[in-house]
């Protein structure tokens, strides 16, 4: 961590896009604010298919990597409008934080594509500074320039810079999930697709082929965006992976990944997350019955392989100033677990307070209960919604 600087909180407050996706008319804001102005920390993003729910997480999570990338090397933000179109966005976060001994609560725009001369998309004025009690507005961002390649933007100030490069300077560090304590305060995006399976690992156990070993699992070091690949059937993607090497390190990080999981995945179930064998090494889910049967976590139903997925890499890769994003919530899940899915989650950010949960869903079930459920107080939540109008 940088001399001189402590991230407190780090919250969307809202995100601009234009010429970007189905946004193309004009720029289109979504705020992510309640009533009163307070970043909401669970939010539920509604639209017909195909009026960019999707690209506002993906792009949210292209804004997050870009607090990582080295200015002299960066090449790309990881959006295809961003990067092969005319598209720009800005991300505006409330950020707490300490910087040279002074505590500051401030307005950081994270800008990004075919940016012109006046940078910013939405400009932030003393007023709507002063009504969400913030000290001052920071930009930083890159625009894409003729030569491919990006160049940061000019309207980076002092502080701006040291925030990505406390960022940078901590990339591939030890991660700091719910499995070691969650202390460390940098900021994190981890985007999960609709598509969260659990494939079979395609090295055959056993085989002359197998790669499979005590290994560093990708995604494992610190980084201000994870995005997790659903469909790799990679042993160094694994799921499997992931708990054979928290098991390796033997400092009580895989117990509490078994407790999470057994906790939250198979409470309703009855399965239990059991151990990792040996030979071959992989994790072994033990069914209950009378016989007892083990089997490994690509044979789970559907429903259990998604919330496993969701659960483990969230418990894994979590910081205290994390953004959890999540497409399509009630894919491959019966109504009583996307309930159950949202209480989890809910739960967890009222534990976790520096903890953001935006997540879509085409459940009407899931719609109506969380339209009402913003009616009602809940200790650690500030809740809100945005049905998405574009039409496009």
């Amino acid at each position: 961590m940088m001399d001189g600087l402590v991230i407190y909180e780090m919250k969307p407050i809202s995100l601009t896009l234009d010429r970007v996706g189905p946004f193309r008319d004009k720029p289109y804001c979504v705020d992510f604010t309640d009533e009163s102005g307070e970043p909401c920390n669970v939010f539920m993003l509604i639209s017909k298919n195909g009026s960019g729910k999707t690209t506002v997480l993906d792009v949210l999570a292209s804004l997050y990597g870009m607090l990582e990338l080295d200015p002299h090397e960066a090449i790309r933000f990881g959006q295809e409008d961003l990067d092969e179109g005319n598209g720009r966005a800005q991300l505006d976060l409330r950020v707490r934080l300490s910087w040279n001994g002074e505590d500051l609560t401030i307005i950081l725009s994270l800008l990004a594509g075919e940016l012109g001369p006046e940078v910013s998309l939405k400009v932030w004025a003393d007023d709507d500074l002063n009504a969400i009690n913030a000290d001052s507005w920071h930009r930083f961002g890159y625009r894409r320039v003729s030569s491919g390649r990006l160049s940061a933007i000019s309207k980076a100030d002092e502080l701006a810079l040291d925030i990505t490069s406390v960022v940078r300077n901590s990339f591939g560090s030890r991660p700091d999930g719910q499995f070691e304590g969650n202390t460390l305060t940098l900021p994190t995006a981890l985007f999960f697709s609709a598509y969260r399976d659990i494939p079979p690992i395609k090295s055959s156990p056993g085989s002359a082929g197998s790669k499979r070993g005590i290994a560093e699992p990708n995604h494992w070091g610190y980084s201000s965006l994870q995005r997790f690949n659903p469909h790799s059937d990679d042993w160094e993607d694994s799921l499997d992976n992931l708990l054979v090497w928290l098991k390796w390190l033997d400092d009580g990080r895989f117990e509490k990944a078994r407790e999470i999981i057994n906790d939250r995945a198979f409470s309703d179930s009855s399965k239990v997350l059991l151990d990792v064998r040996r030979d071959p090494p992989e994790a072994v889910v033990r069914c209950n019955s009378d016989d007892e049967q083990e089997h490994r976590l690509d044979r789970l139903s559907s429903g259990e392989k998604s919330l496993a997925y969701l659960f483990l890499r969230i418990g894994a890769h979590i910081t205290q100033n994390s953004i959890i994003l999540i497409d399509e919530l009630d894919i491959h899940l019966h109504i009583r677990w996307q309930h159950k899915l949202v209480n989890e989650l809910k739960a967890l950010v009222a534990k976790n307070p520096g903890l953001v949960v935006i997540m879509t869903t085409h459940s009407t079930e899931i719609l109506d209960v969380y339209s009402n459920s913003l009616k009602v107080s809940e200790d650690g939540l500030i809740k809100g919604g945005h049905i998405i109008t574009n039409m496009q």
